[in-house]
């Protein structure tokens, strides 16, 4: 579309230039007259010397063609778009405009319009053309101060307008007037004296009002000037007019005035037609869409139709206010009539506006007489076309049901703008632009809701208000609707509207303001649809997530892909869907909210359907925990899948792919399964996103969906499911630094396990057992634990699960001091992993294994596995990891003296732990931290570092980093003189060390 902006020049009166809401001035009288000319010819070429002619008259200075090419390129830069308007083209330039940019354009092409509108009989309709025509004269062209050249130029304007202005009267005299008529002839007359036509027409109204003595004696009074001073009598015409009035000809008497006075016309005397509706004070937001709205139409010389822009979006989203608000911008471009129609496409209990009921409307607002429009619809189409061509006419149809409702009711002429609304995408409408309204900016939302409250109480709650915003959804009726409620609600806080916007079950209801409702204006969208897409959209508003794909759909609908996807397709063309992102679908917060207020299918149903999600999803799981994690551990209590969910094996790519889309809808849809009593598939689905979730740090969400799993599997009643739940329960515990509780779930499912007589089970349980007993400090049962699992599993062919044992294994060792034995786990476990191809389990091998590396002072192999790692965590995109690599790495450049590198190690490696929420991978870094400070020579500072890392591990029983932390103080209170304190400290340390199985040693590093 063109995007040039919109710049109107105003030359009926003094020059002014307009863009929007900013005056542009030309600068200087040589830029202000070279301008003025060209406007005067607009359209047609204007040679430079006629140019200097009209800045300089008769004497022009040596520069002065130089002078005009300067001006002109002032006024390109000053103009927007300048090139564009002012044109070279030998020997001089050309103006371009749009036929709405320029005043005295628009006042020829109302003189036209007037022309053809008398000529067609539409006499109501030329005398409106000629007012509004003469009603955009502001005085004199240019003020009257252009120079002879200039003011010769005008000259031609002016008399057409006089001419224009003779043409107004005589029809108005035609169409009956007379008294009302006489005081803007006697002023036009005192103007132009001896214009006799303007003379005329006033000894005709004073007869025809009875006045006819007056009247003779108007036209003595001519007679007696025009003899005194030019010697001349009255031209012929007004001598027979004369004449016709002495003997009271009865061909002078009023025309008859039409008895059709059943319905009034639509159009007001002195105007072209308008119709719109009042423009919203308070409209907010929306540029960019009314810079599309409100620009040039495309350039195309061979247009032979109206521009038509299609206005689509889902209810409430503001569809009809835009479409208002550009019309009226526009409303001076298309002189020839401004008219807005409700086509009720989508209005509560009405049936959709008829054709012939809307052409009558359009037909009578263009000033056709009610007796005049034809009862049959093709013939009223005819009419139609035949009254809008060479119009320029702007049409606004709002609420339209579909394109054969509108194409009938398009103007017949190609210099018209159509501006539909619908809330539906209108395909089938040739030849029109699309433009679908999205919801509003979080910005234009505050600010929507600033202007109807006012400033005052949107500052005084400026959380409230963004909470309004969020749970309004940035629907702009939502908004406009709540905003409403509280203005009528002075003793109400946008606080507590919130809170009762807050409750799902009531949102609704709270949406509701008079006539407009949230709910009304959604159900009119639902209940247009056929049965069949309505019952669609009840099963998709199952799915819990905050998107979703093709697959997902297809199994609430139990179809096939294609036939799923063209359900989507047409629920985005009635938008009671969104795509923000290719093929990924998803409900507005208000849609689904209006979904959950429809009567729910039958319960069996629903219940089917979320069991076939639920299976799509366990399927879609699977595979992606294949590709990722390849060498989990397999159980036979997993759900049975329906075979048409299975697929090709995923690439790891495509799996990092899915996870990221879909992680959120698993965790959303555990919970619903649990709802509709899938226990089975709740619990499984818990476990599978469980390795996601610990991979990428989403602890919370792991702990949560590990705990529904657990109560899953006990309604269930199966062991095994219990036993796999509680293991993964376990993990989530201890990555949320619930050690104690973790170690509960981890005994728990080892007894369980140990009656299954399931050796793979109980390696699991001990495996994870012994990571948690090693984060409270029992070292020997954790070291006996991993043990047995790596045992266990090396026996039972789990490459990955023995791989995981022996990397926690190898830190439990180096705990306690078993430095070669703990060298020996690493190792193993590292190579382990890389066979597997468990990037994150190879990560955490490496890590313990640099410890064990430093304990035996083979400081530069620590530092080479510790750089092994840390590239290997650069594709996993985990900030747990990563952090425990960088804290190591620290630890092992403060070993090798390089203190500053380890300073800069340390540091990142905190703030990655407190991203991501771990209080143990911040305490480690904090306790390196301190000694790396005390390295530093900064005592003090490394004392602070300690007391916060020990107040940390204190609160969650991490006894490795209490012991660490209190050796750190020892270190750094004897430093700073305090012995006492150092002491104290240092026996604490000990104390702890000795509970851990562990002789406290100090590491000179």
């Amino acid at each position: 579309m063109h995007t040039t902006p919109r710049v109107h020049f105003h030359v009926l009166g003094p020059l002014e230039i307009w863009e929007g809401e900013r005056r542009i001035k030309p600068g200087g009288p040589v830029n202000e007259r070279v301008l003025a000319m060209l406007l005067l010819e607009a359209g047609r070429i204007v040679p430079v010397s006629r140019l200097v002619q009209a800045v300089w008259e008769e004497e022009p200075p040596p520069t002065a063609v130089h002078q005009v090419r300067k001006a002109v390129a002032e006024l390109r830069r000053r103009l927007p778009s300048g090139h564009e308007v002012i044109v070279t083209e030998p020997p001089g330039y050309r103006v371009a405009l749009d036929d709405g940019q320029l005043d005295l354009r628009m006042f020829d092409i109302r003189v036209r319009r007037a022309q053809e509108a008398r000529a067609e009989g539409l006499l109501d309709n030329a005398v409106m053309q000629l007012r509004a025509g003469l009603d955009s004269w502001r005085g004199p062209i240019l003020g009257g101060a252009g120079g002879p050249v200039i003011d010769a130029a005008a000259a031609v304007w002016e008399e057409r307008r006089l001419t224009a202005s003779e043409q107004c009267f005589e029809l108005r005299l035609d169409q009956g007037e007379s008294s009302g008529l006489i005081g803007e002839l006697r002023e036009a007359v005192t103007a132009h004296p001896y214009r006799e036509v303007l003379r005329g027409h006033l000894l005709l109204a004073l007869y025809r009002a009875g006045r006819q003595a007056e009247a003779l004696e108007e036209y003595t009074r001519l007679r007696t000037s025009l003899a005194e001073e030019l010697g001349i009598d009255p031209g012929p015409k007004l001598a027979a007019l004369y004449e016709q009035i002495l003997r009271a000809d009865p061909e002078l008497d009023s025309p008859p005035v039409p008895q059709d006075t059943k319905e009034p016309p639509f159009a007001v005397a002195g105007t072209s037609p308008c119709t719109l509706p009042y423009d919203l004070a308070d409209f907010t937001g929306r540029e960019e869409e009314i810079r599309r709205l409100t620009a040039a139409p495309p350039a195309d010389g061979d247009r032979t139709s109206p521009h038509i822009l299609l206005i689509d979006g889902m209810g409430g989203s503001g569809k009809t206010a835009l479409a208002v608000h550009a019309a009226h911008r526009l409303a001076d471009t298309y002189p020839d009539g401004q008219l807005y129609l409700d086509l009720r496409g989508f209005t509560p209990e009405e049936e959709p506006l008829s054709t012939g009921t809307a052409l009558g409307v359009l037909l009578r607002a263009m000033g056709v007489p009610g007796r005049s429009v034809p009862e049959d619809l093709l013939s009223r189409i005819a009419l139609w076309r035949v009254t809008s061509a060479r119009r320029r006419l702007l049409l606004v149809l709002d609420n339209a049901v579909d394109g054969a409702q509108v194409r009938p009711l398009l103007p017949a002429s190609p210099g018209s703008l159509v501006l539909i609304t619908s809330r539906v995408r209108l395909p089938e409408l040739e030849g029109a632009e699309g433009l679908s309204l999205g919801l509003l900016t979080e910005e234009d939302s505050v600010e929507m809701v600033r202007r109807i409250l006012g400033a005052d109480r949107v500052a005084a709650e400026p959380d409230a208000t963004a909470d309004l915003v969020r749970l309004c959804g940035r629907l702009p009726l939502a908004l406009r609707v709540s905003a409403a409620r509280l203005r009528k609600r002075p003793h109400w806080t946008l606080h507590h509207l919130t809170e009762r916007l807050g409750d799902d079950a009531r949102i609704m209801g709270e949406l509701e303001s008079g006539d407009r409702s949230v709910a009304t204006a959604l159900r009119m969208s639902y209940d247009a649809m056929r049965p069949e897409h309505r019952a669609h959209f009840r099963l998709l508003s199952l799915h819990p997530g905050s998107d979703f794909a093709v697959p997902a759909a297809a199994a609430l609908l139990d179809t096939d892909p294609h036939s799923a996807e063209r359900t989507l397709e047409h629920l985005l063309d009635v938008h009671l869907l969104q795509e923000f992102e290719w093929g990924r679908y998803s409900f507005h917060d208000l849609v689904h909210g209006f979904a959950r207020t429809l009567p729910a299918d039958d319960s069996a149903r629903r219940s089917a359907a979320v069991r076939r999600l639920a299976e799509r999803m366990v399927a879609d799981l699977e595979r992606a925990c294949d590709a990722l994690f390849p060498g989990r551990v397999r159980y036979a209590c997993a759900p049975v899948t329906d075979a048409r969910y299975a697929g090709p094996a995923l690439r790891q790519q495509e799996a990092q792919q899915w996870f990221a889309q879909e992680w959120r809808n698993v965790v959303a849809v555990v919970h619903l399964a649990d709802q509709h009593g899938l226990h089975r598939h709740a619990a499984w689905l818990s476990r599978g996103i469980g390795f996601h979730l610990h991979a990428q740090n989403h602890f919370s969400d792991f702990e949560r969906t590990a705990g529904l799993a657990v109560n899953s599997a006990r309604k269930e009643g199966d062991p095994e499911l219990l036993c796999v739940s509680l293991i993964n329960q376990a993990v989530a515990r201890w990555q949320r630094d619930l050690f104690q509780e973790g170690i509960a779930s981890a005994e728990e499912a080892l007894e369980i396990a140990s009656g299954l007589d399931d050796p793979r089970t109980e390696a699991a349980c001990l495996s994870r057992l012994g990571v948690l007993c090693t984060s409270v400090g029992r070292l020997t049962d954790a070291v006996a634990s991993l043990e047995r699992a790596g045992d266990a599993h090396r026996a039972l062919g789990s490459a990955r699960e023995e791989a995981q044992a022996l990397a926690n294994l190898c830190f439990a060792r180096e705990r306690l001091g078993r430095l070669p034995e703990a060298v020996q786990a690493g190792e193993r476990a590292a190579a382990l992993a890389r066979r597997t191809g468990d990037a994150g389990i190879e990560v955490t091998a490496l890590a313990n294994l640099a410890l064990a590396l430093l304990g035996l002072e083979r400081i530069e192999d620590a530092v080479a596995c510790l750089e092994r790692a840390r590239a290997l965590c650069e594709p996993l995109r985990s900030p747990a990891l990563t952090s425990l690599v960088l804290s190591n790495l620290a630890e092992a450049e403060l070993a090798a003296g390089r203190v500053e590198q380890a300073h800069e190690h340390a540091v990142a490696a905190l703030d990655l732990a407190r991203g991501h929420g771990s209080r143990a991978r911040q305490t480690a870094a904090e306790n390196v931290l301190g000694r790396i400070d005390g390295a530093r020579g900064e005592h003090r500072r490394a004392a602070e570092r300690h007391r916060a890392a020990l107040a940390r591990a204190a609160s969650i029983g991490l006894r490795a980093e209490i012991a660490g932390s209190h050796r750190g103080l020892s270190e750094a209170l004897r430093a700073l003189g305090d012995a006492a304190g150092a002491d104290r400290h240092g026996r604490a340390a000990r104390e702890h060390a000795a509970a851990m199985g562990r002789a406290e040693e100090t590491r000179e590093r």
